[in-house]
C-alpha cells in the first residue's frame, strides 16, 4: 500500500480515539509531507502533526495553531499519568535512536527534564526525527510501515497531554467512583478505567506496536485494512495490587492483545498472565 494522508489518518484516528483528518503535499525542495489535523475544530485552535518523508528518514513534527494558547495551557497542565505517558513514548522514540527537539517557551528541553511542568506553556513544539531508515527505497509497503509507526508515536505522545475522557464501549464516559456493585464488577471498573483511558491506549500501541503478545495475530494482516489497528489494549497487573497513587507504565503495564485473548485473560480474576495465554493455545495445538 502506497503512503497516503487517508489511511493514516485512519490509523491514527483508531489508535488515538481521536478522530483525524489527512492531507498531503511538497515542500519547496520537493520533499513529501503528510498532514493530519483532528477534526471538528477551528484549524487555529488546534494542531496538525506533519511527517516529512525524505530519503531514508521520517521527521514528525506537532504543529499548534496560531491561537492555540488555552490548548498550549492545559497540555503545560496535564495531570501526573499525562506526563508520564509523555516521557514513556518519547522515551522509546529516543531508545530507537530517534533525535528529539522539544521547545517550550522558545526554550529547548529534554523530556525528561522537570523544569517543563513548573512554568505556564505560551508555546510547545515538538520534532521527531528518526534517520537510517528503509524509506524511499522502493518498498511502499515497508513506507507505510514506517510512516504509521512514528507518526503515531507522536501522536500519543501529544495526546498524553491532551484534556480526555475514558469512555466505554459504547462511548460513554466510564467513572471509576461507581458504588453498589459487587466485587468483581468493582474491580472490572477499575480495569476499564486503565485499559479504555485513550492515552494508555495510544501510548501502549505506540510503544509495543499491533500485534497480539500472545497469539501474535494482526488483524490486518488477517482480515486486511478494514481491520488495520484493531487491537485492545490489557493491564497486566491486577488492580488488587495497585496503590491509590498508582500511575500507568505504558512500557510496562500495557500490552496488546486481540479481542479473543483478552476476552480469555479476563475469564477469571486476577486475569490470566500472557504466559497462561501462550501455554493454553500451545497445549491446544499440540493436541491437534
Amino acid at each position: 500500500m502506497s503512503p497516503d494522508p487517508r489511511s493514516l489518518a485512519e490509523r491514527i484516528s483508531a489508535e488515538t480515539g481521536l478522530e483525524f483528518s489527512g492531507r498531503e503535499g511538497r515542500d519547496s525542495d520537493g520533499t513529501r509531507w503528510l498532514e493530519l489535523q483532528p477534526v471538528g475544530y477551528p484549524s487555529g485552535q488546534t494542531f496538525t502533526l506533519r511527517t516529512l518523508v525524505g530519503w531514508r528518514r521520517l521527521d514528525v513534527h506537532f504543529r499548534p495553531g496560531n491561537f492555540a494558547g488555552d490548548l498550549m495551557s492545559a497540555m503545560g497542565s496535564a495531570d501526573e499519568t499525562g506526563r508520564r505517558t509523555f516521557r514513556a513514548v518519547l522515551d522509546v522514540c529516543r531508545d530507537a535512536d530517534a533525535e528529539i527537539v522539544l521547545n517550550i517557551n522558545g526554550t529547548a528541553y529534554l523530556p525528561d527534564d522537570s523544569a517543563i511542568w513548573e512554568t505556564e506553556w505560551r508555546s510547545f513544539g515538538l520534532g521527531v526525527r528518526r534517520g537510517m531508515l528503509a524509506i524511499n527505497d522502493g518498498n511502499p509497503e515497508e513506507d507505510m510501515r514506517q510512516i504509521e509507526l512514528w507518526t503515531s508515536r507522536v501522536a500519543a505522545a501529544i495526546l498524553a497531554l491532551l484534556p480526555v475522557e475514558i469512555e466505554d464501549d459504547d462511548g460513554a464516559e466510564v467513572s471509576p467512583e461507581i458504588t453498589g456493585l459487587p466485587e468483581g464488577a468493582r474491580t472490572r471498573v477499575e480495569v476499564n478505567r486503565y485499559e479504555r483511558d485513550r492515552r494508555n491506549r495510544a501510548a501502549a500501541l505506540a510503544i509495543h506496536g499491533y500485534s497480539c503478545k500472545a497469539c501474535k495475530l494482526d488483524m490486518g494482516d488477517r482480515y486486511g485494512p478494514t481491520a488495520a489497528g484493531l487491537i485492545e489494549v490489557h493491564h497486566v497487573t491486577p488492580v488488587s495490587q495497585l496503590g491509590e497513587d498508582y500511575i500507568v507504565d505504558p512500557r510496562t503495564d500495557l500490552t496488546p492483545l486481540c479481542p479473543n485473548c483478552h476476552s480469555v485473560a479476563h475469564r477469571r480474576s486476577p486475569p490470566y498472565s500472557i504466559d497462561d495465554l501462550r501455554e493454553m493455545l500451545a497445549s491446544v495445538h499440540e493436541n491437534d
